[in-house]
């Protein structure tokens, strides 16, 4: 991160060498391609759907799967409605949340409108059911190998503008950076002299008073005010002064940890608010997480039934000890609970660790930090590979079923951590451990330890369904990279 050789001041470039930088990007590109994605996913969910029920039933003609184009049709519109299209600079867990919604009220109508006209012959129920439940998957699924594949192409993403330059402006251009949001940032414009810009970051283009020439040209339709720093009253002044005629104004407040998610705006006392549920702390939604726990946990536990004999044999005939081992963590309530786990230590562990730092004093500081050692002695050879692929945490499911852990959750922590947590101890306590959570899914051992608790303190606060949802389909992809597992 240095100087970079792209700053510029407003006194130094000219409206029409700022619109020139607007090459990058673009909207109606960007639009047809999800559009495209989604129909093709539709396209292999139907005929996956008609060919299956061809085969099982070879009296079910093909030509009958013509009449899931007004579906696929309907389905489309309701994702536009829903706002899908570009569907740029949505979390993914809303994302889900939409699609989900969209497909089933299609599929209700669809069911509904067949059944009043008496047309449900049309309409073979196990396509149908089949249909309904693989759209939606199979939609984000291709959305998410679309954004791969297409974003390092020049011309992905809606073009947008960002003001500011300070520490939030830099961390919303840097989030960007990877295209998965949608959005191409283009250009930024600072309100005040700069001195330096990191230069692997769009460029400053020059003085916001810039902007109206910008929108009124029409390469650009969103623009993000990121200046916390600026008092309420300037940063009105700005929106109505610098930011008319973007049909996309977002403003970006200095709160961290507080997630889109379930945040709405509200009018109190002809003041503007924001309602931040916290649905976690709901009754309902206590009585929902753990009803999808037993649901999902038992279903897991029973398919990981041969997995688990496999394991036990393994660590039987490979070393010394118990197959499981009681590890004392802090659970709701500050409660201890014993996390069930497959042994992936020697017996002496607690020696064999106390040797080896004392003959390794270097990597003291690495255990006192993190509480885990990357090359860790005392690790067995079965226990690696376990801990890799995080096989070791299976057993946990038995503490899930008995209500002492949940499937998502913060990461149950030791006595030893409680310090480490600080006050965001006491939002930990109030929910239930997980066997996965955010923090495996966004680093794992990678990340500093500043960054799990701030992952554990974001889920509490942010808790849905459909972030539950959405951290669980990441671990499958976490477990299968070993990413950050040691």
């Amino acid at each position: 991160m240095g100087t970079s050789t792209k700053l510029v001041y407003a006194s130094q470039i000219s409206p029409a060498t700022i619109l020139r930088e607007f090459t990058l990007g673009s909207q109606w590109k960007t639009t047809a391609s999800i559009v495209g994605s989604d129909a093709f996913a539709l396209v292999l969910v139907f005929v996956f759907a008609v060919v299956w029920r061809h085969v099982l039933s070879p009296a079910y003609e093909l030509a009958y799967g013509l009449h899931l184009i007004p579906c696929a049709m309907m389905l489309l519109v309701a994702f536009w409605a829903q706002g899908l299209y570009p569907g740029v600079l949505l979390h993914s867990a809303e994302e889900m949340r939409r699609i989900v919604f969209s497909a089933s009220l299609v599929f209700l109508v669809v069911a509904s409108t067949s059944f009043l006209v008496r047309n449900v012959e049309s309409y073979s129920r196990s396509v149908f059911l089949v249909s309904w439940v693989a759209a939606p998957p199979a939609v984000l699924l291709m959305r998410y190998v679309l954004r791969r594949w297409l974003a390092g192409k020049r011309w992905w993403g809606v073009p947008a503008l960002v003001l500011g330059t300070g520490p939030i402006a830099r961390r919303v251009v840097l989030s960007m950076q990877n295209g998965s949001s949608g959005v191409k940032v283009v250009g930024v414009l600072s309100a005040a002299q700069v001195e330096s810009w990191p230069e692997d970051l769009p460029p400053i283009l020059g003085d916001i008073i810039h902007c109206p020439n910008i929108a009124e040209s029409g390469v650009a339709q969103y623009v993000i005010v990121a200046m916390p720093e600026k008092s309420a009253i300037e940063i009105r002044h700005t929106i109505q002064d610098y930011c008319r005629g973007f049909s996309h104004v977002f403003f970006v407040p200095d709160m961290p940890g507080v997630c889109s998610l379930g945040v709405s705006a509200r009018e109190i006392g002809a003041e503007f608010g924001l309602e931040m549920p916290q649905r976690l702390f709901h009754k309902s939604a206590a009585v929902c997480k753990r009803v999808l726990d037993l649901i999902l946990g038992g279903l897991a536990l029973l398919i990981a039934l041969p997995l688990f004999f496999a394991i036990s044999t393994l660590i039987k005939l490979t070393s010394r000890g118990p197959v499981f081992y009681e590890d004392r963590r802090f659970g709701r309530n500050g409660v201890v609970i014993k996390a069930l786990k497959f042994r992936t230590m020697v017996p002496n562990a607690a020696v064999v660790l106390a040797d080896y730092l004392a003959g390794h004093p270097e990597l003291r500081v690495e255990w006192q930090r993190d509480h885990k050692l990357k090359n860790d002695p005392r690790v067995t050879r079965v226990g690696k590979w376990l801990r890799r692929l995080s096989l070791d945490e299976l057993p946990q499911l038995l503490n899930v079923l008995a209500g002492e852990m949940s499937l998502v959750g913060p990461r149950p922590i030791v006595e030893a951590e409680i310090e480490k947590y600080g006050r965001g101890y006491g939002l930990y306590t109030r929910v239930l451990p997980g066997l996965t959570g955010l923090w495996q899914v966004s680093g794992r051992n990678n990340t500093t330890y500043g960054e799990r608790v701030g992952f554990d303190e974001y889920y509490v606060c942010n808790w849905s369904i459909w972030l539950d949802a959405y951290i669980l389909i990441r671990t499958v992809k976490v477990v299968l990279t070993g990413e950050g597992a040691y």
